[in-house]
């Protein structure tokens, strides 16, 4: 029997595709290099992915307590509001309009089609909602410890609002990290299958690099905020100078 009576010259397609791999992905190679290179790297890669995991979930208190000992305030708290109900529909028009084009990519003739389109269809459910917790951070600004003082200036809101980029990746570190190593099984998943029918290794080498993004996300997103934090922190500090004696 022809295999393309059963599966759709398209899936074939999407399945083998390797696409570009990523300077990331690249430095996973020796994994599957074969002989002794391949067996040092995944005994190497097991390991680093379980510390990335397990460093990562002890992070989350530190995460917390770096938010509170950082605050920030803004004179208007509409502000906020304003930009996370455009957020909000942002998030719901990529959501309908990624899946108005799954339902043009995917014509549903086959069993293997149907399987790639419930995929898809998760993965954009899964980071819709990350965009859902993400906007109710903007109605909910005490979460990311910023404050209304009516007293601030426009300077002042520009940090406010600027810095709240930084703090949302803290506030969802453990849903953030968790959405990216969903992506990776995702992709080891389809890596698996385009590996063993093509020989393609792309989707998989994406999927092992998204995997230990995923477990060393928190961290990341910790050390991202110590190091752009303080830039930010100087510009408040500058701006409070001509407060200083006038509380009294």
């Amino acid at each position: 029997m022809n295999e393309y009576e059963v599966i759709s010259p398209e899936i074939v397609d999407i399945v083998s595709g390797a696409g570009d791999i990523s300077f990331l992905s690249a430095l996973f190679y020796p994994v599957l290099a074969g002989g002794w290179s391949g067996f040092f790297a995944s005994l190497a890669l097991i390991p680093a992915l379980l510390i990335g995991l397990n460093f990562s979930d002890k992070i989350k208190n530190a995460n917390n307590e770096l938010i509170d000992a950082n605050p920030t305030s803004i004179s208007n708290p509409i502000i906020l509001k304003i930009f996370g109900f455009l957020f909000f529909i942002l998030v719901v028009i990529n959501f309908f309009s990624t899946v108005r084009e799954l339902v043009q990519i995917y014509y549903l003739l086959y069993f293997e089609e149907l399987l790639l389109f419930i995929k898809d269809l998760l993965i954009q459910i899964f980071l819709t909602i990350v965009g859902f917790a993400i906007a109710s951070l903007y109605f909910q600004p005490e979460r990311v410890n910023i404050t209304v003082d009516k007293s601030s200036t426009v300077a002042e809101d520009l940090i406010a609002l600027l810095t709240f980029g930084l703090k949302v990746p803290l506030a969802l570190a453990t849903m953030l990290s968790q959405t990216i190593i969903f992506y990776g099984v995702y992709l080891l998943f389809f890596g698996f299958i385009s590996f063993f029918i093509g020989g393609a290794e792309g989707q998989l080498l994406d999927g092992i690099a998204t995997l230990m993004v995923g477990a060393f996300a928190p961290l990341v997103f910790y050390l991202l905020f110590l190091f752009l934090f303080p830039i930010f922190n100087l510009y408040l500090a500058i701006l409070h100078i001509p407060k200083i004696g006038k509380d009294n």
